[in-house]
Parts: C-alpha cells; sequence; structure tokens
C-alpha cells in the first residue's frame, strides 16, 4: 500500500470514528447500566425498515448458459432484476421429470441457452412460491416434500426446473417469461462474468471456477448494535421483561423466554418457544419472523445454508458470505421441530456488524476451483467429504484499531459438515497426518 493511501485512509477512519463515538459511548453506558424496562416506550413503537423476504431469500449466484459455454455472476443486482422477471411470468402444471436417476438428471445439467439461479443450502419450493408470489401451482404435491438448490430457466424450451441434487429429483413447469427482457439484463454492457467449467458436480454444485479469480478487500467500520434492539426483535411480549443487573452478563427474561448479552464478546443468546403455529409454517417463515424485525441496520443478512433444525443467516458483501468467529455478521436459529404447533426456538448472534466500506485497492488472486481442490487432495482431504466450495470474506479483527475490521476473500470448504477456511482446512489436515 502506498504512503499516501495509508494516510488517506487513516484520516478516513479517524473521522469516521469520531463522528460515531458519541452514539456508541451512549448506547454501550445504557446496555450496562439499564433499570428494569417494565412498559417501556419505546419498546411499543413500531419496528421499523423490516428486512424484506424477498431480498433475505435471493438466489445467491447466477450462471448463464449461452454459446456453449457457462459463466458465473453474483451481483446482488442482476439476480435481483432476473427474479423480478420470474415472478411476473405465468406457468404451467408442475410435473416432476426424474426422481433419484443419476443418469437421467445428468441430462439436465447443461442448456443450450438459459440460467440457473443457485441456493448454497436446500429451499423449500412452497417457501420460495409464497416469498415470490409465483402464479405456480402445487396442489399436486406435499408442500414440504419439493426441496432445491437450483433453479433453471430454459429459454430454449420455454420451461423452469428445480433440481434437488441430493435426491437427484426435478420439477419441471411450462413457464410464460420476458425472454428478450432477461438476455438483455444478462448480457447488459459492464455485467461482469467468471468463466466456469460445465457438468463438475460437487455435492450438487456443478461447476468450477476454470481461471484464477482477483478479489478486492475490504476494510469497514464496526457497528456494535444496541442490545435492546435484539430484545425488541426476539421477545414475544416486549411489555412484562425483566433484567437481571447482578450477572456478569446482561440478561432480560419474559416467561420461559430469556436473552443473554456477552458485553466482552459481544454475543447475543436467545432461548425462546414458537406456540400457535400453522401447517404452513416452516423453517424458513419461522426464522425469517426474527430476521426481519432485526431491521436493516443488521446490513446485507441473506439466507445461507441450513443443516437439519438450524439455519443460518449471513451478511453478504459484494454477493459473497462473511464468515467470522462469535458469530459476527451472522445469525444462526435452530427450531427445535418445525412440524410441531409448539416449537423450541434458539438465536446466536452478535452486536457486532459491518456497516460504512473504506476504500482499498490491495487485491487477493484466488485459485481455481480445479487447483483448489486438487491441492486439498494432494494434502490428504478425503473427496467424500467435500460437500461445497465457496469463496467468502473473513472477518479480520485490527488490534490496534477496535473499531474497523479487514474484510479478506478466501476459498471456503465444507469438509465434513463443517465450513473452513482453505488455510484452516490445510493446517488441520497437516496435524491429522503427524498424528
Amino acid at each position: 500500500m502506498k504512503i499516501a493511501e495509508k494516510v488517506v485512509r487513516i484520516g478516513l477512519i479517524f473521522l469516521v470514528l469520531l463522528s460515531i463515538y458519541f452514539s456508541v459511548s451512549i448506547w454501550l453506558s445504557s446496555s450496562k447500566k439499564e433499570q428494569p424496562i417494565k412498559n417501556e416506550a419505546q419498546l411499543a413503537a413500531t419496528v421499523v425498515n423490516e428486512r424484506l423476504d424477498t431480498d433475505v431469500f435471493l438466489p445467491l449466484r447466477l450462471i448463464r448458459m449461452q454459446d456453449g459455454k457457462s459463466e458465473m455472476n453474483n451481483s446482488e443486482n442482476l439476480i435481483t432484476n432476473i427474479q423480478n422477471e420470474i415472478k411476473h411470468s405465468t406457468y404451467g402444471k408442475l410435473t416432476q421429470i426424474t426422481r433419484g436417476d443419476s443418469q437421467q438428471f445428468e441430462k439436465y445439467l447443461s442448456m443450450d441457452q438459459g440460467l440457473e439461479l443457485l441456493y448454497e443450502g436446500p429451499f423449500l419450493l412452497s417457501e420460495y412460491v409464497s416469498v415470490y408470489d409465483l402464479d405456480l401451482k402445487l396442489a399436486e404435491f406435499s408442500e414440504d416434500e419439493i426441496f432445491f438448490t437450483c433453479i433453471q430457466i430454459d429459454l430454449a424450451q420455454n420451461k423452469i426446473r428445480f433440481l434437488d441434487f441430493n435426491r437427484k429429483d426435478i420439477y419441471e413447469a411450462p413457464i410464460t417469461i420476458d425472454s428478450d427482457k432477461v438476455l438483455n439484463l444478462m448480457n447488459k454492457v459492464g455485467v461482469q462474468y467468471n468463466q466456469i467449467l460445465e457438468q463438475q458436480a460437487i455435492a450438487g454444485k456443478h461447476y468450477y471456477l476454470s481461471e484464477d479469480l482477483k478479489m478486492k478487500k475490504y476494510s469497514y467500520i464496526l457497528a456494535s448494535q444496541p442490545v435492546t434492539k435484539f430484545r425488541s426483535a426476539f421477545f414475544t411480549n416486549t411489555d412484562d421483561i425483566q433484567t437481571n443487573e447482578d450477572s456478569n452478563d446482561l440478561s432480560y427474561t419474559s416467561g420461559s423466554e430469556r436473552l443473554t448479552a456477552d458485553e466482552q464478546l459481544g454475543t447475543i443468546h436467545f432461548n425462546g418457544n414458537l406456540e400457535a403455529r400453522n401447517a404452513k409454517d416452516t423453517i424458513y417463515s419461522d426464522s425469517f419472523n426474527y430476521i426481519k424485525k432485526l431491521g436493516t441496520s443488521m446490513g446485507n443478512i441473506r439466507y445461507f445454508d441450513r443443516t437439519n433444525a438450524e439455519i443460518n443467516y449471513r451478511t453478504f458483501v459484494e454477493g459473497f458470505p462473511v464468515f467470522s468467529e462469535n458469530d459476527k455478521g451472522q445469525v444462526r436459529v435452530t427450531i427445535g421441530n418445525d412440524k410441531a404447533e409448539k416449537s423450541s426456538v434458539m438465536i446466536e448472534t452478535s452486536v457486532d456488524t459491518i456497516q460504512v466500506p473504506i476504500p482499498s485497492e490491495e487485491e487477493v488472486v484466488l485459485e481455481s476451483t480445479e487447483n483448489l481442490l486438487e491441492q486439498l487432495t494432494l494434502n490428504g482431504a478425503d473427496p467424500d467429504k467435500i460437500s461445497s466450495t465457496v469463496i467468502g470474506y473473513t472477518w479480520h479483527k485490527i488490534e490496534e484499531i477496535t473499531q474497523v475490521v479487514d474484510l479478506t476473500p478466501e476459498w471456503y470448504i465444507r469438509y465434513d459438515d463443517k465450513w473452513y477456511p482453505e488455510r484452516e482446512l490445510l493446517e488441520q489436515l497437516a496435524n491429522m497426518e503427524v498424528e
């Protein structure tokens, strides 16, 4: 980094920190010295700036297939525009065209002309239809049985397909969509794509980045949300909450609900119950009811993945998820039984979020997916335990500047059902060989 750039960066940091100093001091002081809050007027106020489900459940990646090649784009703006065209399309009858047949499934992994929208974690089709208000009838199918991670829009055959890579199931329906507008959006000048290899399969994601990728580092001003925001968002009854001021950690209780804030780590832990649930309630809708009430000040929170009863929402930067320690920029929601009328809920998150970016010209070169997997295999990784690979931003704390964090792009690998940055997984594999 040039000396002039360092001076500018330090100056920006100083000015922003100075501007937020008093507001941060106020909420920190109030969170530690807060009095009992029965009938507190601010809790009665309506939550504003709620997050929209159409933003939170937006697909994460777009694959453009045309002229015999496939390319990938992570632009949230492009994906939103394409999703809007899907929303305003009309549909024919939904049918299942493959059921657990790997060979038949493979035939649909490429198209002459079309696109794919990809999720990292499984999404429920009935929830997708509900979130985007699609005119797609699911009457012939059980609403809780169709999961997918990939949406195909086949512009040559005018079909929409939902692909479940785990079960090797595909559901298909005729679609009437404005093909010209979709193509214009994807082929607009300035929209950049990364070249990928076709028909490569790794646990449901049939693409490899075929070339090394340059990505920018980011620095962000760190913002810490007041604990009262989480208290207002998570408790069912905000009129009868008791505060525990004798504990080392700040805690609130109301009936069977309890929220604990670790003031040193900045973590939030909430336990409660979901009651009077109906047949259409799912882990997606249940968890979103908490996410939306956190509002927009928590950053660009989006659905990332799900493992059984736990659903994970992460902050996204430039279309890529942020990974961190102590749930910073992340919300994990666990539902005890999402099919029961009454169920338990647990939420893990952090008061720390990123808000204001600081300019930086530093770049990192990430190797192609093929080279990444080859490197992992050579170091002892079991290919059968690699279920996914994604590019993410790692949250790095800057020791000398507590209110600024660095975000560094890295490969993340889901290995043996746990996410690891490449460097950490390589270290673990090396230690396993020594043992």
